[in-house]
């Protein structure tokens, strides 16, 4: 009797247009518009592009001529865009925006700019370096010749390493957060199902709960199954929605994919079993209020983690840290974006153990209501 519950669970489920709409279709379309609208932001205003910066010769300085070189050279980890102009041509560029800095080569280095941007911060930090290096190794050939070679070698590759050093290989763009809240809100959206479902358990809510109420099957069975075979449909259409973001818009989730699979699915369970609580609920009777407090918690508990506006979270975060704690769509985002920063499991470890710990004390309470249920007569 389980598994016939269980087989015609999952085919109600897949025949529900209003779950595999809430579920499926609309994640995936506002994923969409969402990619649309933001998805070269990254690239155009937080990844750091080459500096252009002019060089005017007035001498020769071999040293620093070859540095420049080698952070001028093409690659994933250049640093300048330098080209060698004349005075005024470099000023007047300078004055029209399209460089952001003169470096003037002499037996000395100076540095000119017109702002205190991010790209005039890495020239004169360039800079400051390579003069603290130089002066480094004048002492050293003064003091110490016999260590020169060894300490030039040294102190010119410290010089020269720019390599950007990363926690892992996922993607540290801050728009990719609002993907992350998509399937937090995704994973919410499955409520709708666990609503629908318990109420049609219940036999004075439906007639299929009339005839399932006097079936000899358990209250602890029909909840069970109700769930499992909620959960398969459900944990399919999420993966579903990843392999959209995934290799159709092109969203960098890190590769940790058996972490993210068993993320979504324990997404997929906190939902149907919060839907599933509040569908247990004595109060309010009809499925259109219990659809709207399912609707109204998903939204804010979305809301909350950074949905609508990336920093609410943050925010949360700094004045009631309990709140992401208990947060079943911001336990979702957080661990998406540790999963895609760091290289340990901790963090992500910590939320899944909550959401698992929360899911059962839903599916508990679910089961506990539903077997106080007493009819007078079906």
């Amino acid at each position: 009797m389980f598994f016939h519950n269980l087989k015609y669970n999952i085919l109600y489920s897949l025949r529900s247009k209003e779950s595999m709409f809430w579920t499926l279709v609309f994640p995936i379309a506002l994923s969409f518009f969402m990619f649309m609208a933001f998805g070269n932001i990254y690239e155009s205003t937080e990844k750091l592009n080459p500096v252009p910066v002019a060089i005017v010769e007035k001498g020769e300085n071999e040293a620093f001529t070859e540095v420049l070189e080698e952070v001028s050279k093409e690659g994933d980890d250049k640093l300048l865009d330098s080209r060698v102009l004349s005075e005024k041509d470099a000023k007047k560029e300078l004055t029209d925006e399209k460089i952001n800095g003169i470096i003037y080569v002499d037996s000395t280095v100076s540095l000119e700019v017109n702002g205190n941007g991010i790209e005039e911060t890495v020239l004169s930090t360039f800079l400051n370096q390579y003069i603290r290096t130089e002066a480094t190794i004048e002492k050293i050939a003064e003091t110490n010749p016999m260590a020169l070679e060894a300490a030039v070698k040294r102190l010119t590759g410290d010089t020269l390493n720019y390599e950007e050093i990363k926690l892992s290989d996922g993607n540290y763009d801050n728009l990719v957060n609002y993907f992350y809240a998509i399937f937090a809100m995704s994973c919410l959206f499955s409520s709708f199902v666990g609503i629908s479902g318990t109420l049609r358990l219940q036999a004075n809510l439906s007639t299929l709960g009339q005839r399932r109420s006097v079936a000899p099957t358990g209250k602890i069975g029909l909840v069970l199954s109700q769930f499992i075979s909620s959960l398969i449909v459900q944990f399919a259409v999420q993966c579903i929605a990843f392999c959209f973001m995934k290799f159709v818009l092109g969203v960098n989730f890190g590769d940790k994919y058996p972490a993210i699979l068993l993320l979504l699915l324990i997404g997929s369970a906190i939902g149907l079993s919060l839907g599933m609580f509040i569908g247990s609920l004595p109060k309010p009777v009809s499925e259109g209020a219990k659809m709207g407090i399912g609707t109204a918690i998903s939204m804010i508990l979305s809301v909350m983690a950074d949905l609508c506006a990336n920093g609410v979270k943050n925010l949360i975060e700094h004045t009631a840290p309990i709140v992401n704690r208990i947060n079943p769509a911001a336990l979702i985002t957080d661990s998406f974006y540790s999963l895609n920063t760091f290289d340990s499991y901790e963090r992500y470890c910590r939320n899944i153990i909550t959401l698992v710990v929360m899911s059962a004390v839903f599916l508990s309470l679910t089961i506990i209501m539903m077997r106080r249920n007493r009819y007078a007569s079906i």
